[in-house]
């Protein structure tokens, strides 16, 4: 009897161990990888860091983010990227030593601690290899699957010696790495953390100024290149916050788009651009520029359509400019968008021609009326020759499309008569107007109607202001 209750209780100790070593599993192991979780990670990695002597060497955490999961989902379903997820890990610990150890932070990162490194070269060559293996395809029933990977480098210092803060800096220094392409990896500066709270700050200025009306936009007047008349204006939006001060379009665009907000910039400018316009007279169109992300949002036409409705401008003097990166995108999401404006009635606009994938392929798939030649070329052409033989080049193909042109960024006469000799159809830069709040628009309207009425008027003829060489 007594040995069987010593039989009973041997078994209970050995049936409560398996159970404390599975809640242990649970408490630190992601149930898809086997790796680290996050919590768990961060507990080792504070742990190790306390443990290192004074004069240890440095330690350093990268970070790995993959791309393109949900195309993979969407495609061949959640049980294929969960398999990539899985392999990658693999890979990932495979690659790991001893003295280093990996995790999965969240749903598309990974993270790998080294605790101590010879050199900054020694992480970033990890890094590299790391790269390298995480891009190999994956094989897939009958397919092999790719995806990208981003890798961050986040090295310790007396300041910086504990796994969150590393963390935070891999984590910054991956997203660098991922927005700006190149080699896909990046290490960690002060100069990112900067530009992070810099972001956070111009983020909450847009939300404030969607709030308080903050935004503005400004006009830009474009030119018939032949005869000089006003052919309309360029919408450009502008945000002057009462405590950040004037914040740059490059800078707060991109900001808008990563918070989510363009949606609602793009909306708000579209209803003001269209409401400021109907009050034109009928032969001059207002353009408005779109981002890629509110055709995936999906709220593009209703936007359009309502700034039509309620300001009763018509649709034909609404030009929508697009960028050859949305036409790059999703094709089977934006194609049919496009379409639908076109048939609303209203101009397509390809901007800034030239200096994206420059396809040739969306040219003739895509409804375009007229197409803007970068300012970079016009610049570059009046000593360049390759550059005025690519000029020459746009304007044959525009012309076998059907496309009306306009040249971007003409600040200097001679500009100006290269591009009528090339007979371009529109001039746009500083030469002849700089943008302009809606309130002085009356005025350079009636300004260029008097000047129409000269005989045989020319945009090289007209008087025009005196103006500084810069940039728009």
């Amino acid at each position: 009897m007594e040995q069987q209750q010593r039989a009973e209780l041997e078994a209970l100790r050995l049936q409560k161990a398996r159970l404390e070593r599975d809640v242990e599993r649970l408490l630190t192991l992601d149930q898809l990888t086997g790796l680290y979780n996050r919590t768990a990670f961060i507990n080792r990695v504070d742990a190790a860091l306390k443990a290192r002597k004074e004069d240890a060497p440095q330690s350093a955490l990268i970070e790995f983010s993959v791309s393109g999961l949900p195309r993979v989902s969407g495609a061949l379903g959640r049980h294929a990227a969960d398999y990539l997820l899985s392999s990658l890990a693999a890979r990932l610990n495979h690659i790991a030593t001893d003295d280093q150890f990996c995790c999965r932070l969240d749903y598309k990162s990974f993270a790998l601690f080294m605790l101590e490194i010879s050199d900054p070269l020694a992480a970033l060559t990890l890094a590299k290899n790391t790269l390298k293996k995480l891009s190999e395809p994956v094989d897939w029933v009958d397919r092999k699957v790719s995806v990208e990977v981003a890798a961050g480098v986040a090295l310790s210092s007396k300041t910086e010696n504990d796994a969150e803060s590393l963390l935070v800096h891999a984590g910054l220094a991956c997203r660098s790495a991922g927005e700006r392409g190149g080699p896909g990896y990046a290490f960690f500066n002060p100069a990112l953390a900067e530009a992070t709270r810099r972001r956070a700050d111009v983020v909450v200025a847009l939300q404030d100024a969607l709030d308080h009306q903050h935004l503005a936009l400004h006009y830009q007047p474009f030119f018939d290149c032949n005869t000089g008349e006003l052919a309309g204006f360029e919408a450009l939006m502008r945000l002057n916050h009462p405590r950040m001060g004037t914040i740059s379009p490059v800078e707060f665009i991109p900001a808008a788009e990563s918070a989510g907000l363009i949606g609602k910039l793009g909306g708000w400018a579209l209803a003001e651009a269209c409401r400021i316009a109907a009050n034109w007279p009928q032969d001059i169109v207002v353009s408005v520029n779109v981002s890629p992300e509110q055709f995936l949002d999906g709220s593009l036409m209703t936007d359009v359509h309502n700034a039509l409705e309620l300001s009763t401008l018509p649709a034909y003097r609404l030009e929508i400019e697009v960028t050859e990166s949305t036409m790059m995108g999703d094709m089977e999401m934006v194609h049919p968008q496009v379409q639908g404006l076109r048939d609303m009635g209203c101009a397509i606009v390809l901007d800034d021609f030239g200096t994206g994938y420059s396809s040739l392929s969306y040219l003739w798939k895509f409804p375009f009326t007229k197409m803007k030649i970068d300012r970079s070329f016009v610049q570059a052409a009046e000593d360049q020759p390759k550059v005025r033989g690519m000029i020459g080049a746009i304007m044959d193909l525009s012309r076998n499309l059907g496309l009306k042109v306009t040249a971007e960024g003409i600040e200097t006469p001679m500009q100006a008569a290269m591009m009528q000799g090339y007979h371009c159809n529109y001039i746009q830069g500083y030469l002849t107007g700089r943008p302009v709040p809606a309130t002085d628009v009356a005025a350079i309207i009636m300004k260029r109607f008097a000047e129409k009425l000269r005989p045989q008027a020319s945009v090289t003829t007209l008087e025009l202001p005196a103006q500084r060489r810069l940039a728009d």
